[in-house]
C-alpha cells in the first residue's frame, strides 16, 4: 500500500472530522470524504482544524461540492495555502483574506 500523500497532521486533522473512517485506514486521496462521512458541518469543523494547525485560511479556498470533495482535492488546497506566496518578503505574516470564512458548495 502507498503511503499517503499528505503529512500526518492533515490526516490527524482530518480523522477528527471523519466518523466513517476506521483508526486502522488511510482515507483514499482520490475516494469522496462523503463516503467516510462527510458533510457540511464536519467541512467547517474539519476546515476550522487545518487552519489552525497550519496557520494558514482557507477563506474562499474550499470551493468543492462537499459530495465529491477528496483528500487528495482537500490536501492541494491546504498545501498551496501553506507554500509562501511569491510576495512573501513583501508581508511575511499575510493571510488571505474573503468575504466569508469557507465556501460550500
Amino acid at each position: 500500500m502507498a503511503s499517503a500523500p499528505w503529512n500526518a497532521t492533515f490526516e490527524a486533522v482530518l480523522r477528527r472530522g471523519l466518523p466513517g473512517l476506521a483508526q486502522d485506514k488511510t482515507p483514499a486521496a482520490d475516494e469522496p470524504l462523503e463516503t467516510y462521512g462527510l458533510d457540511s458541518l464536519a467541512l467547517i469543523g474539519i476546515v476550522s482544524g487545518l487552519e489552525a494547525a497550519f496557520d494558514i485560511s482557507l477563506a474562499g479556498e474550499v470551493v468543492v461540492p462537499v459530495h465529491s470533495l477528496t483528500a487528495g482535492q482537500l490536501w492541494g488546497i491546504v498545501s498551496a495555502a501553506i507554500q509562501p506566496a511569491w510576495d512573501t518578503a513583501r508581508s511575511p505574516n499575510r493571510r488571505s483574506q474573503g468575504p466569508s470564512p469557507w465556501a460550500i458548495a
